[in-house]
């Protein structure tokens, strides 16, 4: 019987103290801390499963004290992690000490991932055109994969979202309708597109997230529902069959990002501005 369990739950800026902040995202390590973006506060929050909190200053924006940037999180689980300043083009990277390693320019720089052995994707835009870089521990360039076509004249860095298999294939999602996901093969050679049959328009629902279970290998995709106000969660087998969809049992909250530790766990960040933002819920779930 499919079912969802709620774990924990517990609201990052009350936990803090903080009198604002701004969450952009998070992420697990393989030891089941999470890792949550803060682009207002230039920091990255550490969570451990424990209830301990650690908080490590990250790159500021420099593009204008009014005009924080948008911080996309990939944590490796060695505990290392990188984040993808969107609006100043770059991607820095940090030890699992927190401590800054280096950064290197991405141009057009959306969205990003870890993949094996230290590689970190990079999806990017530039004139209109997507395409997937892939980069060693270090920052340098080892491979350009292509992207999947967008379906729309505009891409929102928010939506857009990027994860990896532990054989290095690539699962993109661009957010906005049509409802797809798509895999891309390690070495680029083939791209898969997932989907599934909809019972309401495919207007009306947006892909908010993306995850893969490292373990069981099935992604989930995080949906809101705009006609109905709703939260669901889609499940897709490695192959990309359609297993099944969730309710989520969020309150107030509208859930935006999506990260699993693994063993049929997955975390859930509000990283809205209204009623539940900044809520995390670990929850359990079952097919």
């Amino acid at each position: 019987m499919s079912d969802v369990r709620i774990i924990s739950r517990l609201n990052v800026p009350e936990l803090l103290g903080l009198a604002d902040a701004g969450l952009d995202d998070a992420d697990v390590d393989a030891a089941g801390n999470v890792y949550v973006s803060d682009g207002v506060n230039g920091r990255v929050y550490k969570l451990s499963p424990s209830g301990s909190v650690d908080a490590y200053s990250v790159i500021r924006p420099v593009a204008g004290e009014e005009e924080e940037s948008s911080l996309n999180l990939a944590v490796a689980p060695d505990a290392t992690f990188c984040l993808a300043d969107i609006r100043n083009e770059l991607v820095a990277r940090y030890d699992e000490s927190g401590k800054f390693a280096g950064e290197f320019p991405a141009p057009g720089v959306l969205s990003l991932c870890r993949g094996p052995e230290g590689l970190i994707y990079v999806l990017s835009s530039v004139e209109g055109v997507e395409q997937i870089n892939v980069y060693d521990q270090l920052g340098g360039l080892i491979d350009t994969l292509p992207a999947p076509v967008r379906h729309r004249a505009r891409l929102e860095s928010g939506l857009v979202n990027l994860d990896c298999d532990p054989e290095g294939n690539i699962y993109v999602s661009y957010g906005m309708p049509p409802y797809r996901i798509w895999k891309v093969a390690s070495d680029g050679s083939d791209i898969d597109v997932w989907s599934r049959a909809l019972d309401f328009p495919e207007d009306a629902v947006l892909i908010a997230d993306i995850a893969l279970d490292p373990a069981s290998g099935i992604l989930w995709a995080l949906l809101a529902c705009k006609r109905f106000g709703q939260q669901l969660l889609d499940a897709f087998s490695p192959d990309g069959e359609f297993l099944g969809t969730l309710a989520i049992p969020h309150s107030q909250s509208l859930y935006g990002v999506i990260c699993s530790p693994g063993g049929s766990e997955l975390c859930l960040l509000d990283t809205g501005a209204g009623p539940g933002a900044g809520d995390l819920m670990r929850i359990s779930v079952s097919l």
